[in-house]
């Protein structure tokens, strides 16, 4: 069941109560969030959807076994692979910067962009393609390491083995840290089921270090504004150990808040992430963090 409201302030103790009925709650700002997710991505849209209210539940029908190489990085395990990118994006999500994911923070990825998306699709169906690999985390919530069987014919290196990996075959059981224009690109596309896309997966990276790995590849790619900075920043420095940083991540939560809560009188004038400045979403983050 999904409960919808609006403009109501639910309760905590509502939420909760909802929640261990599997009871989705979507207030009039979830709602918009998949109504400009519909409009810019079409019926690829209800990827997220699904893996929003069907997390961690079985998808039947699908072949969740695919050769990989699997090696060490960072101090975390990975996995190097090709795999069909419908199989991709039924199990993948994107953590976007919105209220229908604000139980799942740090969350960090930008709205996908309708014209690029009609883009990327176009030169998709064209034949073409992009070589450089998707990044992910495969999510197991930790209750089981990934299952990944040795191949009996092994190279010389000590680093790297070759096998058969086992993919968790569950919605919302893979997060998108980059690529996510490339992989929906593929949705209603004939080469969903045909085409291949190189992956590297993490295995249960924490969102804290998925946030930082995004930045470092945005800010190489593509500058990261400085209100997109503040407003990742709430949740990057959070949980750190300096405490002159979770100053400084409670000073922007705090300044999130104020734009964000229904009952806040400064509720839509403050820009948060990439929100458009308007008459009236006038004020940012640092002017906030700033005054206190």
């Amino acid at each position: 069941f999904i409960f919808a409201t609006q403009n109501y302030d639910m309760g905590v103790a509502d939420r909760d109560l909802m929640e261990n009925f599997q009871i989705a709650y979507f207030d009039e700002k979830v709602i918009k969030y998949y109504e400009d997710l519909a409009k810019h991505l079409g019926s690829a849209s209800r990827y997220q959807l699904l893996g929003s209210l069907f997390a961690n539940k079985t998808i039947y029908g699908m072949d969740n076994r695919i050769p990989a190489i699997q090696g060490k990085m960072g101090g975390y395990t990975y996995y190097a692979f090709c795999i069909e990118p419908e199989v991709l994006l039924k199990i993948g999500y994107v953590l976007h910067r919105s209220e229908a994911n604000e139980g799942m923070m740090p969350t960090y990825q930008r709205i996908i962009k309708k014209a690029r998306l009609k883009a990327v699709h176009e030169f998709i169906e064209n034949k073409r393609f992009f070589p450089n690999s998707l990044l992910i985390s495969i999510d197991t919530k930790k209750k089981r390491p990934m299952q990944f069987d040795l191949s009996e014919k092994q190279g010389n290196s000590n680093v790297t083995k070759l096998g058969i990996l086992h993919l968790p075959n569950e919605y919302r059981s893979a997060y998108i840290i980059d690529g996510q224009h490339r992989l929906y690109g593929y949705s209603d596309s004939k080469y969903a089921k045909t085409n291949s896309i190189p992956v590297v997966a993490f295995e249960n990276m924490e969102k804290e270090e998925q946030v930082k790995l995004f930045m470092e590849i945005n800010e190489n790619q593509k500058a990261v504004s400085k209100n997109l900075r503040n407003t990742l920043n709430a949740d990057l420095l959070w949980f750190s150990n300096n405490p002159i940083e979770r100053r400084e991540a409670l000073r922007a939560r705090v300044a999130q808040d104020l734009g964000d809560i229904i009952s806040s009188p400064l509720r839509d004038r403050v820009i948060i992430g990439e929100d458009q400045a308007d008459d009236y979403r006038c004020i940012t983050l640092e002017t906030i963090c700033t005054a206190i």
